[in-house]
């Protein structure tokens, strides 16, 4: 199994320059999804996203959801607005 992320995706000719990504971010996209009738988004991984946020930032766990509840999932930057993943167990 090859693990995506935004290096990989790349290379792999499935990213395009419209694509939004969260600045700071790109080690926590874990894909692409294909939406009927609408372009392609970045798929991120709320558990990578925590961690990030953790080790980056210093913040704990809590913190870091929270951070990412009111200041990323809240947040509609246009169509192509990234998507979650909900892989935080």
């Amino acid at each position: 199994m090859i693990e995506l992320n935004l290096e990989k995706l790349t290379e792999l000719g499935m990213v395009d320059d419209e694509m939004l990504v969260w600045d700071g971010l790109d080690d926590a996209i874990v894909g692409i999804v294909s939406r009927c009738g609408m372009e392609n988004v970045f798929v991120y991984s709320v558990r990578k996203i925590a961690y990030i946020l953790r080790d980056r930032d210093g913040m704990d766990i809590d913190e870091a959801l929270e951070y990412l509840d009111f200041n990323i999932r809240g947040a509609f930057i246009g169509d192509r607005t990234p998507m979650l993943l909900e892989d935080f167990i």
